[in-house]
């Protein structure tokens, strides 16, 4: 289909590239079939109304047209998403629902920032719902098969835009991920909004070359991203979505060499994400859409792909004991992976994949957490693997990669998990004590949660005096 090359309203431009019609004229026929069949009204539209809806008319039936796009498309296709000013002021259209353009996602990424700088963090996170399912994984399997746009140079207008700009975003972008991995997200969280509003109004009001902005949208991606797994931190799982969403859609349509990369561990986050909020096979689907961005030779990202399939056995191990010979069999295919890695590869996916700052042992160590905590997950179903899952965390605590702050108090919680089901209660008493204290330095929802989850395997020995006074450290540091 062959589009003008201005357009107002690049949203629907992104849905006709799509939706597989031959021509604009089509596409019309298609919408006045489709409105005899829903209101019984014969209507006249051809090539011409279509370029006037590209140019910026709002359609006197919008919800014919979103009815065409969404049977085109297979997944719902809002009238709001096309024309977004038929909103009159109700709740913005759920991110993965809206065209990956980038001018758009600038746009809805820019709005949900200023919501985010103007409202306290629970409100903000009560206001948003979290999707899951095939309602969200759809439509972003649909749109990652899109071809990306790219950015194109922009006009002298308003602040020019180089490369040593970016490169600030960026730097920035890793101090906070240090500072993430450090203490957890709720210590800068707003902080990175702030630096994510300096990024997006760069990007939607300076100048710069081709070659520039696409690095600066790669760079708002990742920042993007980075405040979405922040939000993750600190209990906001609503804008945390958003954010990753906003993030991923930036990623896709930056044509830098980093934007691969970069959407494979967005993708990443949101799996661990719906993991968390105990949806695994939401999350084994979205690791699968990130596994499947890598070239199909497997000539590179080693240890990206080890690192996507330890989080994927992870999230399998949800699914009960049947899952464990699977589980099993992809941890090994993990570790396979890993040795085959050399140490330029093992470096990226420390930077993209794990936030953290490039090392060569980072990986190795991700790699035994992970599948420490899928072992604990089937101990739930099975004791005996509780000394599977305690060998792993014991070989993550001696790796010199897992020394941030946050992750090595999640490992010697989980050692205490692990050791009070393997049936040794005064021991995990120790390890919890030591947990509780290195947790009162960190700004993590992750790690209350999973004190919780100590609380409540501690409760297996309620007689035990040290039992008692863990379960009521816990609940002071939880409450």
């Amino acid at each position: 289909m062959k589009l003008p090359q201005q357009v107002a309203n690049p949203g629907l431009a992104a849905l006709l590239r799509g939706a597989g019609f031959p021509s604009l004229e089509r596409f019309a026929n298609a919408v006045n079939v489709r409105g005899w069949q829903m209101h019984g009204v014969k209507l006249s539209y051809d090539h011409i109304s279509v370029k006037r809806w590209l140019a910026g008319s709002v359609c006197q039936n919008p919800d014919v047209v979103a009815a065409v796009l969404t049977d085109a498309w297979g997944v719902a296709v809002p009238a709001t998403v096309i024309w977004p000013e038929l909103r009159d002021g109700d709740e913005p259209t759920p991110a993965h629902l809206q065209p990956w353009v980038a001018a758009r996602t600038l746009e809805n990424l820019g709005a949900l920032i200023g919501s985010d700088m103007l409202t306290r963090r629970d409100a903000l996170a009560s206001a948003i719902t979290v999707a899951a399912g095939a309602s969200l994984v759809e439509p972003i399997a649909r749109w990652l098969r899109v071809p990306a746009g790219g950015v194109d140079a922009t006009a002298d207008a308003g602040v020019r835009v180089g490369a040593a700009d970016v490169e600030r975003i960026e730097r920035s972008t890793s101090y906070f991920a240090a500072t993430e991995a450090d203490v957890g997200g709720g210590l800068s969280r707003e902080a990175a909004v702030g630096q994510l509003k300096y990024a997006v109004d760069l990007m939607r009001y300076g100048s710069y070359t081709a070659t520039v902005g696409n690095r600066l949208l790669a760079a708002v991606a990742e920042l993007a991203g980075m405040v979405g797994w922040m939000c993750h931190d600190s209990g906001m799982s609503g804008p945390a979505q958003r954010y990753l969403v906003y993030g991923l859609q930036a990623a896709r349509e930056s044509s830098d060499s980093r934007s691969q990369i970069l959407a494979v561990g967005i993708l990443t986050n949101m799996g661990r994400h719906m993991r968390w909020l105990g949806r695994s096979d939401s999350a084994v689907r979205l690791l699968d859409l990130a596994l499947d961005q890598f070239p199909h030779d497997r000539s590179r990202f080693a240890t990206a792909r080890a690192i996507l399939n330890s989080q994927r056995a992870w999230a399998l191990a949800h699914h009960g004991r049947a899952s464990a010979p699977e589980v099993e069999n992809t941890l090994n295919l993990s570790a396979d992976l890993h040795a085959d890695a050399d140490d330029e590869d093992r470096l990226v996916a420390a930077k993209y994949l794990m936030h953290l700052p490039p090392s060569t042992d980072a990986a190795g160590a991700e790699l035994t957490a992970t599948a420490s905590c899928a072992y604990l997950v089937l101990a739930q179903y099975d004791r005996s693997l509780a000394r599977r899952a305690e060998e792993h965390i014991l070989d993550t605590l001696v790796h010199p990669g897992e020394s941030r702050g946050r992750n090595n108090v999640l490992s010697k919680v989980r050692l205490a998990r692990a050791r009070f089901m393997s049936g040794e209660p005064e021991q995990a008493c120790e390890d919890g004590q030591r947990a509780l204290a290195l947790a009162a330095n960190t700004a993590s929802a992750m790690v209350k949660q999973r004190l919780r989850d100590l609380h409540t395997d501690a409760g297996l020995y309620p007689k035990l005096p040290q039992v008692e006074e863990l379960r009521r450290g816990i609940q002071l540091a939880v409450s």
